[in-house]
């Protein structure tokens, strides 16, 4: 019963990063696809919360680890939701909590991942969930970097001209302009002027390389073991 039961709870995971997976592509996607109107402010926040519920979702199967993201996700998402609706002075530390979250549920899920025993898909969601919220943290790191300093990116007007959401506007160009760094697409459009905005891009561009070379030689010897266990076992049979 006891060799058992971490593979039961494992399984009882199955799911909970592929709803993680799809919050952060909708997220990163489906606020741009929506109308810009002046008075719609909710939608930002609404996705956003949305990821981080499933965030906390995805390690609900830990209990210590559970209330720790639990205590943390009202001050990530209040001032969200304060900023949206107009208070000022909010918007701050409400992302800086925000980012501690995401950072503490992708150490969590990058552990699951490395301690898996075979590779599935849900495995393989769980990396790429971690990829994902690498960038959306390094975004919001922006975030916080431009509210501190407005000139500390360098921005093409037709971006945030005539935008009915500026903070919106400015936030998804941040995104965006961290997706390429994480890529390392380099673009161009959208250059980090300030240096800790220089600081946080180059970390991000290396980061993002890291981690996806030793995630790649993780994955692959994960599978080479995998296949040796199987070929063992039937020659034994």
């Amino acid at each position: 019963m006891n060799l058992k039961l971490p593979v039961l709870m494992e399984k009882s995971r199955v799911g909970q990063f592929g709803f993680l997976f799809i919050s952060l592509m909708a997220l990163f996607i489906v606020p741009e696809l929506l109308p810009d109107e002046g008075n719609v402010r909710w939608q930002v926040p609404l996705f956003f919360s949305i990821v981080m519920l499933s965030a906390l979702n995805a390690v609900s199967d830990r209990r210590a680890e559970f209330w720790i993201a639990a205590l943390l996700l009202p001050f990530g998402l209040l001032p969200e939701w304060l900023h949206a609706f107009g208070v000022q002075n909010t918007e701050i530390w409400g992302k800086a909590i925000s980012a501690v979250f995401l950072i503490y549920i992708a150490v969590l899920i990058l552990r699951s991942v490395l301690r898996a025993r075979e590779i599935d898909v849900e495995v393989i969601l769980g990396a790429l969930c971690v990829y994902l919220m690498l960038a959306l943290v390094w975004g919001v790191a922006y975030q916080i970097v431009a509210a501190r300093n407005p000139g500390a990116f360098s921005i093409p007007p037709a971006i945030l001209e005539g935008a009915a959401n500026p903070d919106q506007a400015l936030a998804s160009a941040l995104h965006y302009f961290s997706f390429v760094t994480i890529t390392t697409l380099g673009y161009g459009d959208i250059q980090p002027v300030a240096s800790m905005a220089r600081s946080l891009a180059i970390t991000e561009a290396l980061f993002g390389q890291i981690y996806l070379v030793t995630l790649i030689a993780r994955l692959v010897s994960m599978e080479s073991n995998q296949r040796m266990e199987l070929g063992r076992s039937s020659d034994d049979s």
